[in-house]
Parts: C-alpha cells; sequence; structure tokens
C-alpha cells in the first residue's frame, strides 16, 4: 500500500469529519438531496462522457494509486542494467537467457527478451516505444477521467446550489421549507468540494506521478536494450542511462 496516498487522504477527510463534528455534528452535514445531485450526477455524467470500456476500469485506477510502486527506482536499474552488459561482454547473449526469463517486471522481461533474440535495434525501439505509447494513452484516459470527475462534482454542486436557492426563494412564505432548501444550497457546494478535492483530485495527481515514473523507468529500458543490441561499451552504456537519473527528483 501506497503510505503516503492512504496517510494523506486519511488526514486530510480526518481534519475535515473533525472540524464537522466538533461543531453541530455530523448529522448536519448528511443530506439526501444533496448526495443524489453531486455523486449521482457526477457519476451518471462521468458514464455518458466516455465509452464503456474506459469507465469500466475505474476502481482498478483508484487501486494504482493506492497500491505502492512495483518496479525498482532508476538507480538500482541502471547498476542492474550495467550488471547485464558486463555478462553480455564476457559471456555472450545466450548467457542472460535464463536471468531474463527470472525477471518480474512485464517490460524489462520484454525488453531483454529482444536481445536473447537477436532482433535488431530499429525493430526492438519501434516495439518498445509502441508499447510506451500504449500505456501512456490508457493512463492519459483514466487522469482525464479523474479530473472530469473533480470538475463535474465542482460544476454539480453549483448546480444543487441554484437548485436549493430556487426552492427557498419560492417559498419563503413557508419558514418550514427555507431550512431544508439552504441545506441543498449549501452542502451541494460542499460536497462537489470534497469530491473534487479530497478525491479526485488526490487520485489524478497520484496516477501521474506514478505514470511519470513509469514511463521514466520503460525509456532507460527501451534506451538500454538499443545500446546493448548495438554492443556499446559498459561506459557509454553507464553515461547515457545515468543521464535519465538527472531527471528523476530525489
Amino acid at each position: 500500500m501506497d503510505k503516503s496516498t492512504t496517510g494523506g487522504m486519511v488526514v486530510a477527510w480526518g481534519l475535515v469529519i473533525a472540524a464537522m463534528a466538533s461543531g453541530v455534528g455530523l448529522a448536519a452535514y448528511i443530506d439526501i438531496p444533496s448526495v443524489m445531485i453531486v455523486i449521482g450526477g457526477t457519476v451518471a455524467i462521468v458514464i455518458a462522457s466516455y465509452e464503456g470500456f474506459q469507465t469500466k476500469n475505474v476502481g482498478k485506477a483508484i487501486g494504482v494509486a493506492f497500491k505502492e510502486l512495483n518496479f525498482e527506482d532508476t538507480q538500482a536499474l541502471v547498476e542492474k542494467i550495467v550488471l547485464y552488459a558486463a555478462d553480455i561482454k564476457k559471456h555472450g547473449v545466450m548467457h542472460i537467457e535464463q536471468k531474463v526469463l527470472s525477471e518480474t517486471n512485464p517490460f524489462f522481461k520484454e525488453a531483454f527478451q529482444l536481445i536473447v533474440d537477436g532482433v535488431n535495434a530499429e525493430l526492438a525501439e519501434v516495439l518498445l516505444e509502441n508499447k510506451i505509447d500504449g500505456i501512456t494513452k490508457r493512463h492519459t484516459v483514466m487522469m482525464d477521467i479523474f479530473s472530469q470527475i473533480g470538475s463535474i462534482a465542482g460544476a454539480m454542486g453549483m448546480v444543487g446550489t441554484l437548485v436549493g436557492l430556487v426552492a427557498m426563494l419560492a417559498n419563503l412564505s413557508d419558514p418550514s421549507s427555507v431550512g431544508p432548501a439552504m441545506a441543498v444550497a449549501l452542502l451541494t457546494t460542499l460536497y462537489g468540494a470534497l469530491v473534487g478535492n479530497l478525491f479526485a483530485g488526490i487520485i489524478e495527481t497520484k496516477l501521474k506521478a506514478k505514470h511519470d515514473l513509469e514511463v521514466t523507468f520503460m525509456e532507460i529500458v527501451t534506451q538500454a536494450t538499443i545500446l546493448l543490441i548495438n554492443d556499446d561499451s559498459i561506459g557509454n552504456i553507464k553515461m547515457k542511462l545515468n543521464s535519465f537519473l538527472q531527471e528523476v527528483p530525489e
């Protein structure tokens, strides 16, 4: 589990809930019509805006945001690749075959299997870049969905506010109706802000951060594959791969 995602979200929601409870109590902040407008409306609009095969992966994307990264940090990756290069220089390409098959990262295994299979550098680059492009497109859709959830939730909050205000103004002669109408007007804005910032915004940002790190990992592996196929020197491989490390924050 990603402790930063879980911890940050728990603290953010905890502070808001604690502030609510310390005032008039949590019950005052529960309003079913407001939930219907914001949550129901947001879900309906997102479903209507995307294809089914895209929205069905929303739950999986949320899981990714809360899941720890399952690939090596870039420094360890470069060091491992240098060891592979030394092994190939000393014993030949076929010597690494069993080691490649034991790798757990699918992209790394696929890339280095191209080296073992004797695929030329140009084709290997095309195949691996296409893989990166495909992953980027899928991840971009998920990030866009959560961006839209944040925007739509805020918009539905404003819609609920207008609905509540109209209901309130239309029934000013009935004091008993003013309270419920005002609750809808205010709570829909609150719900929209909470969904947009304390849920969708966090998930979107975390997915982007994980995507950037994963793409950097894949770019290092792709570059290493091309260098190894071209039989570059170990020093040259190390120098070129280390240039990626400057782009990764400590």
